[in-house]
């Protein structure tokens, strides 16, 4: 056993800096750092030298500790819990929690809004396809994930970019506490109003169940739940913010780089159109290029991984991107494959912290492939790229994406 080299004494590249989980260059394009790490140093240490995360990028490593809920906790030692965050939870509150709160986000539940999800995609792709195309984030896949969401909760949003500016913010004071770190920037204002929102929503959600007006939603359900006492108000209401920052985020950037694909292999829309499978590009597109990089746990007790001893309390960065693209498990992993079989991706985690709202994501982005392949003739780059930075830096896509695009002749 040895301690986990830093990241910055390594012999990297001369063409690659030093793997370092804060720089918005790195977190564009990070694949070629992954490949090198799996290679050399399969868990190192990087960030600040009194307080280092632990990085882990093989694949067999990071599911064996997204699986192990004993060796590795969600509980971030000294952070505060945020109520109805279920990403935050350990046994034996987690499983009772989420337990309680499947009951109003269910697959079930999720394919009742089929047919008001396609409706969305077409309405929202056929006005991109009039206008030949644009910024295919703010002008196409932001308000579809945003209209879908809104959709499942039950709520009307009459003004998305108010709900878009809440959820930046939101995103980075969650990350803020989960990490147990001071950051002057993250305010707890745009949290504070998202959860009165939602909060307000219930209320009359509730008003209309007590006045025979009841409707199969997730906010009535949540409401129904917080009434009855299984969850508290501050459980339901953080929730039910989880669910809108997580259904529309990262829901976005994977429809995103679902485009970008398209834009840049144009034989990935002819397999569409000839018959392949939308559920399969999505979930090779899972494993490709997801959205989330990198989750985060906690040494439960000092342990090891890949022979480097991690200390009690570290806190460690499993990075998923990396691992869905290890050789030893994907073959020619760098190449997106649609018709790919083999190991499973870890795109939505593994674990009992595996992704809840991943019924809807692929039900969204399926619908949204298949219209696609249906309505369109082309689809090119036509213009700026804009990738994501900051954030709680483990996400990675593209916030902007100019594209042209062509309407298929009947």
């Amino acid at each position: 056993m040895t301690d986990a080299p830093w990241s910055h004494d390594l012999p990297w590249p001369d063409d690659l800096p030093p793997f370092d989980p804060f720089d918005p260059a790195i977190q564009a394009d990070p694949y070629r750092h992954y490949a090198w790490l799996r290679a050399h140093a399969p868990v190192v240490r990087a960030g600040r030298a009194d307080a280092p995360l632990y990085l882990v990028s093989r694949y067999d490593d990071v599911l064996a500790g997204l699986k192990d809920a004993t060796a590795f906790v969600s509980t971030p030692p000294g952070g505060a819990i945020i109520p109805g965050l279920l990403l935050m939870l350990d046994p034996p509150l987690h499983g009772p929690m989420r337990q309680t709160i499947s009951r109003a986000f269910s697959p079930r539940a999720v394919n009742a809004i089929e047919d008001a999800v396609r409706t969305l995609v077409a309405t929202h792709w056929d006005r991109f396809l009039a206008a030949g195309g644009g910024d295919a984030a703010a002008g196409f896949a932001t308000p579809l994930t945003m209209g879908v969401i809104a959709t499942v909760l039950g709520i009307t949003i009459d003004d998305a970019a108010r709900m878009r500016d809440w959820t930046n913010s939101a995103v980075d004071f969650i990350a803020t506490r989960i990490r147990g770190v001071v950051n002057p920037d993250a305010s707890v204002d745009s949290y504070a109003a998202m959860r009165a929102f939602m909060a307000d929503a219930m209320d009359r959600a509730a008003a209309d169940r007590a006045a025979g007006r009841g409707r199969d939603t997730v906010i009535d359900a949540l409401a129904a739940l917080r009434d009855e006492g299984a969850l508290t108000a501050e459980e339901a209401d953080g929730f039910a913010c989880l669910l809108f920052m997580a259904g529309h985020e990262t829901t976005t950037l994977l429809s995103v780089n679902c485009l970008d694909q398209l834009a840049r292999d144009p034989a990935a829309l002819w397999w569409l159109r000839a018959g392949g499978s939308p559920a399969a590009f999505v979930d090779e597109m899972l494993r490709h290029r997801p959205s989330v990089h990198r989750v985060t746990r906690y040494a439960a007790r000092a342990t090891t991984i890949a022979g480097c001893a991690v200390p009690s309390g570290a806190p460690v960065r499993f990075l998923i991107a990396s691992a869905n693209r290890d050789a030893a498990r994907f073959p020619d992993p760098d190449r997106f494959d649609p018709d790919r079989r083999g190991a499973p991706h870890a795109g939505f985690g593994f674990g009992m912290h595996i992704c809840m709202g991943s019924w809807l994501a692929r039900l969204e982005l399926r619908l949204m492939l298949a219209h696609i392949a249906a309505t369109t003739a082309t689809i090119a780059a036509n213009g700026r790229r804009v990738p994501v930075e900051g954030g709680a830096f483990a996400t990675s896509g593209l916030t902007r994406l100019d594209l042209s695009v062509t309407r298929r002749s009947a």
